[in-house]
């Protein structure tokens, strides 16, 4: 079946408003939660969790639900916050687009370069609007972002404070209802799976709990190089991670399928670097986590290990870009006093490397266990502790702007005034729904925009967000608006939708 014309867009915009109205009602400190089915039924606030339960019997609709979805992805992979304000931008903009009175007289490929016109103007007026953040705002950040909750703002600042700014923070489930911070050793690594299909939960990471690590600068190619440590890790009832310089061929689509049929719990991370070099980094990792480096020089084979040869370490999580470990059973203080005599031996970029290998070695890993009584509330408070953390590290990233839904609407403001006079005002009034959405949740009439002074939801009272320390990180409000904008693009272009019929 084929619909055109107006139809298509109509359709389409149905499904937009749906999932936008869904997860509408969680903006802000005065936020309600979601309940979704399930057993037992979960109750969350979070978006990107919410969009993934929308559906619509309406194919057509359904399409416009399933762009909805995938702009609310793209926002979480960017900076792991901001799918509902996406959400709220896209249905603003599209709605806008919908009206003939507003872009009856663009071409398609006029509206499209428009629409990237403003893009790069927004970016540049935010990013010249970014202020960064203080030791002393990283509470109110984590804060705000973690729904107004104190607690879990001042936890989120303490763990920050305990590893830096540049360190690992990660949260898991506490088995007692008491939420509280735990020091570890750990380290991460900027590799992360070669293949998504490895992810075992639904936010696309893989996490592994004690599992067996195997690290090598081999290649890959034959299942049959492979199958025993994946025999040795089943028989242990253990998962595998397997670092090495890379697998493909009958090895990884083997690997592949025996993940997706569940018949093994194995992930692949490219062993960091080149040459020898990668042979260092391998090196750095055993020193965490114990076991043993099989090389291309060595005689053996990868199938000739015995027990020791593994790595273990109390945690991994790894995603598309990154790996981190926890709690490995290795010792790493020889390591970190050879590297730096190595440092006497070296100058220039190689000492700055050899630093940043011993600064990883050294580093913890800071772990916010989450208490609740039920596991309702234990869902939803790890997925809003979640939410909080990414918020704050693209804060620490790159910077902050008042929040309150006034840091869009101060980047229009901020933006060229040749720009301004000669851009359609549907598309500087979209920027302005998360304002008013947050007016609209808290049961308040939405007032004028004023530059700082806006409505402080938290308190109910229009007041300086600045000077209350209502902040929004940069990357995030970026992330959300680059989305958004992305839909509203496609929206415009959509001329016929077509059902395949099965």
């Amino acid at each position: 079946m084929i619909i055109q014309g107006k139809e298509v867009k109509e359709k389409l915009l149905q499904g937009i408003n749906l999932v936008a109205d869904t997860v509408k009602p969680t903006l802000g400190p005065q936020a309600k939660t979601v309940i979704l089915q399930g057993e037992p039924p979960v109750i969350v606030n979070d978006g990107v969790t919410i969009t993934k339960y929308v559906s619509h019997e309406d194919p057509y609709v359904q399409m416009g639900v399933q762009m909805v979805q995938n702009l609310a992805s793209k926002a979480q992979d960017s900076s792991g916050d901001g799918t509902t304000t996406a959400c709220i931008l896209a249905q603003a903009l599209c709605n806008a687009i919908a009206n003939p009175e507003n872009t009856g007289e663009y071409t398609t490929h006029e509206m499209y370069h428009l629409i990237e016109k403003f893009k790069v103007a927004m970016i540049h007026s935010l990013n010249n609007l970014s202020q960064e953040v203080s030791d002393e705002e990283i509470i109110n950040v984590a804060t705000i972002a973690a729904n107004n909750d104190e607690s879990l703002g001042s936890l989120i600042a303490e763990a920050i404070s305990v590893v830096g700014r540049e360190g690992i923070v990660t949260v898991e489930e506490s088995k007692s209802h008491i939420t509280e911070l735990i020091l570890r050793e750990g380290m991460q690594l900027t590799e992360g799976y070669i293949s998504h299909l490895m992810a075992n939960t639904d936010n696309g990471k893989t996490i592994f709990e004690n599992p067996l690590i195997f690290m090598s600068n081999l290649k890959f190619r034959n299942f049959k190089d492979i199958i025993a440590m994946l025999e040795y890790a089943s028989s242990q009832s253990r998962p595998l991670v397997i670092f090495c310089k890379g697998m493909d061929g009958s090895a990884l689509n083997n690997l592949l399928m025996n993940i997706i049929n569940k018949t093994v719990e194995c992930a692949v991370v490219l062993a960091p670097n080149f040459g020898d070099q990668q042979l260092d980094e391998l090196t750095d990792i055993q020193c965490m986590v114990g076991g043993t480096v099989f090389t291309e020089e060595s005689k053996d084979s990868a199938s000739s290990f015995v027990s020791t040869d593994f790595g273990n370490c109390e945690r991994i999580i790894i995603n598309k870009e990154r790996t981190i470990i926890v709690g490995g059973e290795g010792d790493s203080s020889e390591r970190i006093n050879y590297l730096k005599e190595q440092t006497k031996e070296m100058e220039g970029f190689e000492v700055a490397r050899l630093k940043s290998r011993i600064a990883r070695l050294k580093g913890g890993v800071a772990t916010i266990k989450v208490g609740a009584s039920s596991s309702m509330e234990m869902l939803e408070k790890k997925e809003r502790l979640d939410d909080a953390l990414n918020a704050t590290k693209a804060g620490l990233d790159e910077g902050i702007i008042v929040g309150g839904g006034l840091g869009l609407m101060n980047a229009v403001y901020g933006l060229d005034m040749s720009l301004k006079t000669t851009l359609p005002s549907w598309l500087a009034e979209a920027m302005r729904f998360p304002y008013y959405t947050l007016f609209e949740n808290s049961n308040q009439k939405a007032l004028p925009y004023n530059g700082t002074l806006g409505f402080n939801a938290k308190t109910g009272k229009m007041e300086d967000l600045e000077t209350a320390g209502v902040y929004d990180p940069v990357k995030v409000t970026k992330n959300s608006l680059l989305a958004a904008l992305s839909i509203a693009q496609l929206f415009y272009s959509t001329e016929v939708a077509v059902l395949v019929e099965e």
